[in-house]
């Protein structure tokens, strides 16, 4: 559920960003807001990626602890 989150919060402030890079680049004539806009969002894409797959390994960790504690009968 995380994942999903954190994908769907980076694609909307991408799209907001896109939108105003095209607004700026129609006010200034240069390329510069684009080249802003992608360096966001290749740090938007790291950093997602990074929470995620922290969040994946600490899952990942306690579903090992839960396997190794003995069933009493």
């Amino acid at each position: 559920m995380r994942s999903v989150w954190i994908c769907s919060r980076n694609d909307v402030i991408a799209n907001l960003a896109v939108l105003g890079a095209a607004l700026g680049v129609f006010g200034t004539g240069t390329g510069w807001p684009d080249i802003t806009v992608a360096a966001v969002m290749a740090v938007l894409a790291i950093q997602g990626a990074a929470t995620i797959i922290r969040l994946a390994l600490s899952e990942q960790r306690e579903a090992r602890k839960l396997d190794t504690v003995p069933i009493l009968r």
